[in-house]
């Protein structure tokens, strides 16, 4: 990829993958539901997640439209910002209320940041369409963000037993720096395609709802099942409490978990070296389902007593997730408009958390009654639902792209006289 690309596309590559570093510091991923347990239940945690990820939620969707208007350099560093300052806040905290208005900050910060930091990267690089640039940068990216996060989790581990709220304050300065390796780079669309920052509801609502409507259409809507129920997934299991809990099913302790989430990263970066090199051989459709049904698969496995052997059901979870995003990023990113490109990434943000604001307080629940089952086996079907869905619409998106193309080259075969 390298050879191919400008000295100003390299640089802003390296910068990419520096901010990417940063934000994938999070040195509380392994340890912040014993933090919690400290001083609420699982269950006050269940309903703590659903109220403030809905939160979050509701900006979702609005902050990609601003973000569309007003600038996503000027999003992202505030959403970076007010991340970095939920963080802060849970650091301190001792009891529900600290907690829950923590993460409400940190979730309305990442969703102001959700969509925007990867259109502006997508716009300022400016790939060819045509090239896989853009998905090896994101899965390059995805391997730094792992290193990183390696790092961090081995480090929680061990910090969390000095001091639980250190993890947390790091975490915190960590995304607020990344606001600094941002400052240099600026949204420099023609004014037009940004829209004028007085604007009305009336134009913003129209907005969202173009969004939300790009994922009717057939170049988008075959994916819809697959981000609803696979990514959603994911996200329960790299954002909510479903990996913890996991992680405690299977008799991990916190230490051991860090060590269980930093490994199954470190064995993930080796896969997405080689989804990297062999980037143009790889098959979009073949991917998706093999992560998905993989995926289903871990969730029934989850069901049984299997101790340590469930570090497995982790290693797949997080694979999964990580080697899933580069596809989806290049799907969305290459068959949207750039005027509505933050928007409609946002809406699919939207689309992957709305299960988790339903999940969260019913994996709590389930688990401090210890009928984490019935969640696995529910959510394994609807997987494999989503699978078979996404198969089927493909297949009619491939055959209807060939018939077009076939009839484009009968448009432009001359007619022989006779």
């Amino acid at each position: 990829m390298d050879k191919e690309l400008t000295p100003n596309q390299r640089k802003l590559s390296r910068t990419y993958l520096v901010y990417r570093a940063l934000t994938g510091l999070w040195f509380v991923s392994a340890v912040w539901l014993y933090f919690y347990r400290l001083f609420i239940t699982d269950q006050q945690v269940g309903i703590l997640d659903g109220f403030a990820f809905a939160i979050g939620l509701i900006a979702e969707v609005p902050s990609g439209a601003l973000a569309d208007r007003f600038g996503r350099d000027k999003m992202v560093k505030l959403g970076q910002l007010l991340a970095g300052s939920g963080f802060l806040i849970q650091a301190f905290g001792s009891n529900f209320v600290p907690f829950f208005v923590g993460q409400a900050i940190m979730m309305i910060g990442v969703s102001f940041v959700s969509g925007a930091d990867e259109a502006l990267f997508f716009e300022k690089l400016n790939f060819n369409r045509a090239s896989v640039n853009w998905r090896k940068l994101m899965t390059r990216g995805s391997q730094v963000t792992l290193a990183a996060a390696l790092v961090a989790t081995i480090a929680g581990g061990l910090l969390n037993g000095i001091n639980p709220r250190i993890p947390w304050a790091l975490t915190g300065l960590a995304l607020i720096s990344s606001i600094f390796i941002m400052w240099s780079i600026k949204d420099t669309r023609p004014e037009k395609t940004k829209r004028r920052v007085s604007i009305e509801l009336r134009e913003h609502l129209i907005s969202i709802k173009e969004g939300f409507a790009q994922f009717l259409t057939p170049k988008l809507r075959l994916y819809v099942p697959i981000i609803i129920a696979v990514q959603g997934l994911f996200y329960t299991f790299g954002w909510g409490l479903l990996r913890l809990i996991l992680l405690d099913r299977f008799h991990f302790s916190p230490f051991l978990g860090s060590v269980a989430i930093a490994t199954s990263g470190l064995v993930t970066v080796g896969i997405l070296a080689v989804m990297h090199k062999y980037a143009e051989k790889i098959s979009e459709r073949r991917v998706l389902a093999l992560i998905s049904l993989t995926a289903a698969a871990s969730l029934l496995l989850s069901i049984a007593d299997i101790g340590m052997w469930g570090y497995v059901v982790i290693l797949i979870l997080y694979a999964g997730e990580r080697t899933l995003y580069p596809f989806m990023s290049e799907v969305l990113n290459n068959r949207i408009e750039e005027r509505q490109r933050a928007t409609v990434l946002s809406v699919a943000s939207f689309l992957y958390t709305l299960p988790y604001v339903a999940l969260a307080p019913i994996i709590g629940s389930l688990s401090t009654r210890g009928h984490l089952e019935y969640f696995l086996i529910v959510w394994a079907f609807l997987i494999f639902t989503s699978v078979v869905l996404y198969l089927l619409f493909k297949k009619k998106d491939t055959f209807v792209s060939m018939t077009k193309k076939e009839t484009e080259v009968e448009t432009r075969v001359p007619e022989i006289s006779t």
